[in-house]
């Protein structure tokens, strides 16, 4: 069976494993921490040198970075809905990706600077905290952050979805990381001004598994306002994995 290393806090992890729930592939979550799991000498030297989350051993075949995991798994199960065969169509969704990872990922230090200082129940973090205990992000990620919304907004603005009229990878990517912040949940960005986002969010909620991916947002709730310290996040993240290994279960009765 398909194992999958990280925790549902983590966008990239969130991102593989809700199309292997949209369909239908069992896997089996092994629970990796970022911080100390991923950072095992066994880890490092079996799964991920990066110490990063998420890997998979796929029956031997282990990969790290969750865009290549994506990609390989599409290309393994013949999920042409969600990476195309078409060169052009394919070609965009490629495109997305790329993009991603220095534009739309920015979003990812915008949310960690809202969440850890109330985590640890810092209430005057200046720069030197941040940037030992949050993602690094770019100098001017602010900026790159104001962008990624415009471009995807307008993106959105010229078909339903990012890469043209249904769901792509380009979406379950860019979802993690913008669909976290709404205020319904982690409420660490206003949409107010990207209609187009808005009403995407609509449609990628109603995607099969997307309940069951993101329950770890309703678990941790406004970031702001997190109390009890790093063990709410560890039993926010145990708990939404036991829902995610329940959808997982759920596959194998209906395959039977």
């Amino acid at each position: 069976m398909l194992k999958i290393y990280g925790i549902p806090n983590s966008q990239p992890v969130r991102a593989v494993m809700w199309p292997c729930l949209m369909h239908g592939l069992a896997f089996d979550l092994q629970l990796t921490s970022q911080n100390k799991d991923a950072k095992e000498p066994a880890f490092l030297a079996d799964v991920n040198p990066r110490g990063t989350v998420p890997a998979i051993d796929d029956e031997g075949v282990v990969l790290w970075e969750s865009h290549a995991i994506l990609i390989y798994l599409c290309e393994k199960h013949g999920w042409r809905d969600l990476w195309p065969d078409d060169l052009v169509a394919r070609a965009k969704v490629n495109q997305y990706l790329h993009f991603h990872h220095r534009n739309t990922r920015e979003l990812v230090v915008h949310w960690s600077r809202s969440l850890w200082p109330s985590v640890f129940g810092k209430t005057d973090a200046d720069e030197g905290w941040f940037r030992r205990n949050t993602f690094p992000g770019l100098e001017n990620g602010r900026a790159v952050r104001r962008q990624s919304l415009g471009i995807i907004e307008g993106m959105l603005g010229r078909s339903a979805f990012l890469a043209g009229d249904s769901a792509t990878l380009a979406d379950i990517s860019a979802y993690e990381e913008l669909g976290q912040n709404q205020p319904k949940f982690a409420n660490c960005e206003d949409y107010s001004d990207y209609p187009n986002i808005r009403r995407w969010f609509t449609a990628m909620e109603e995607l099969p598994g997307h309940d069951d991916v993101h329950e770890i947002w309703s678990l941790i709730g406004d970031v702001n306002r997190v109390e009890g310290g790093m063990r709410t996040i560890a039993r926010a993240n145990k708990q939404a994995a036991q829902t995610i290994r329940d959808a997982v279960a759920r596959i194998g009765r209906q395959g039977a």
